[in-house]
């Protein structure tokens, strides 16, 4: 009876050794790939998930420094309009001095002179804003003294003359303005920051983009049952390693 003859309806195939050992190989090499490609996709698919994640940080804390931002800039205008309704108070003040001082000057000396002066230095210590007081160069003690328990020194004739010949020198606009300039430089210290954050916000995101090209061209390759599988694999790996680096790279919240 010969080896490969049927027997009813059973027929016995025997294959050679070389076609099973090419049979195993290419099973081994499909495994390989299989196991390579679910590496990279479970890799590609965390660090995108990471850099999400960080570019939603980045993105909160810019949001967070403009919106501040706006705050003390609103705050900085409030400053600015409240030092612009000060320094008109004292303008007003300075000019009903001047116009006071004139006539005290043509008045001979006696009761009407001397209210005349009485009102100046009412003027002056109670109407003058602290910032104006000072940089008129009036003597602190009279306004201490009004400030303390509401009486009334009046200053000195040459004093008052002196004091109405000057005008708001550098330091009294600056002192008006102070606030406001704090303000203003916080703002814009804030909103630098929003835009550094949202700058790398952005980078995560495009971060993100290139792990996902890198899950694409791995999946790709599982379609084709060829040697072409690799070359996918290989680009996706590729851009995979240099988002890796990229990120690596980059500021982490």
């Amino acid at each position: 009876m010969e080896p490969n003859a049927t027997t009813g309806n059973e027929t016995s195939v025997t294959q050679s050794p070389s076609s099973a050992a090419a049979d195993a190989a290419s099973k081994a090499s499909v495994e390989l790939f299989e196991l390579c490609a679910a590496l990279l996709l479970g890799l590609g698919a965390t660090m995108g998930t990471i850099a999400g994640y960080q570019g939603g940080l980045w993105s909160g804390k810019s949001i967070e420094s403009f919106g501040m931002s706006s705050r003390i800039t609103t705050k900085s205008a409030d400053a600015g309009t409240f030092a612009d309704s000060k320094i008109a108070s004292d303008n007003l003040v300075k000019l009903q001095v001047i116009q006071l001082v004139t006539q005290a000057k043509h008045t001979p000396k006696g009761d009407e002179r001397e209210f005349l002066l009485h009102q100046i230095s009412e003027l002056m210590i109670r109407e003058y804003s602290d910032e104006a007081y000072d940089a008129m160069g009036l003597p602190q003690e009279p306004r201490k003294m009004y400030d303390a328990d509401g009486e009334l020194l009046d200053l000195p004739e040459d004093v008052i003359f002196e004091a109405s010949k000057q005008n708001f020198n550098k330091d009294y606009f600056q002192w008006m303005y102070e606030e406001k300039v704090k303000h203003t430089v916080k703002a814009e210290e804030l909103f630098a920051e929003g835009q550094h954050a949202g700058t790398v916000g952005d980078k995560f995101a495009l971060n993100g983009v290139y792990y996902t090209l890198s899950l694409f061209f791995a999946g790709l390759g599982l379609v084709f049952k060829s040697r072409v599988r690799w070359g996918f694999f290989a680009l996706g790996a590729i851009i995979f390693l240099g988002a890796l680096v990229y990120m690596c790279r980059l500021e982490w919240a």
